[in-house]
């Protein structure tokens, strides 16, 4: 009869330990997030906006000015989502001067690359004659990473034995540094399509048994390899 209160007495101190192993403080689901959940990556649409005045005395932009546009432009095509909005002034009794000017920052806009698909015109009503700024407005995304340096819990997390709070921290935020268009996280970017051209000059050369692997600059092959 002893031994089996003591067979009992085990068994239940086994289940006991089992149970604590499998959802008690020190192993809990709580302590199976990876890096990625505990360090999430948030992506944020903002913006981005630039604001050019319609100078009534003259008819053409500035040399200034055509340098903005021409760097917001390189920044749209470069991460840019959705349309370029050019929004000019109404109802001032000086509409023809932003109507003008905002026709005349559309063509700097595409001869900067920006296609016309992509331009679209508003207008917001003003009711003062003094100001004539047209606003220029597209959105980018930016990705954000959550702050290191908790340094709370770090005693608790020692003693069981799990992984620091800012482990993976740095990473993810290197991460998304690099990340060259964080809307990539969110949705996949277009495929463009396939070049025709080069598939159909392949079938050529190969039908004409000439090679149809890309041409190597042995020079150039040779400066790299004696770096």
């Amino acid at each position: 009869m002893t031994i089996v209160v003591q067979k009992i007495a085990l068994l239940s101190a086994v289940s006991l330990m089992a149970a604590a192993c499998a959802g008690g403080p020190f192993n809990g689901p709580q302590h199976a997030k990876t890096i990625a959940e505990s360090h999430p990556i948030a992506v944020d649409g903002q913006v981005m906006t630039l604001m050019i005045s319609a100078d009534a005395s003259t008819s053409d932009l500035s040399n200034i000015d055509r340098a903005r546009l021409r760097a917001f432009a390189d920044s749209y095509l470069t991460g840019g989502h959705g349309p370029l909005t050019v929004t000019g002034p109404s109802g001032a009794g000086n509409d023809s001067d932003g109507h003008e000017a905002s026709a005349d920052i559309r063509q700097a806009l595409n001869d900067a690359g920006v296609p016309w698909s992509a331009i679209h015109g508003a207008t917001y009503r003003n009711g003062d004659a003094a100001s004539d700024d047209i606003i220029l407005s597209f959105t980018r995304y930016v990705a954000t990473a959550s702050k290191c340096g908790v340094w709370t819990g770090m005693r608790e997390a020692e003693y069981r034995n799990l992984r620091s709070p800012n482990m993976g921290c740095a990473t993810m935020n290197n991460y998304a540094a690099m990340i060259a268009d964080p809307h990539d996280l969110i949705a996949p970017a277009a495929v463009n399509p396939r070049d025709g051209e080069a598939a159909v000059r392949a079938v050529e050369l190969y039908r004409e048994g000439k090679n149809t692997a890309s041409e190597i600059d042995s020079n150039i092959e040779a400066q790299a390899s004696s770096q």
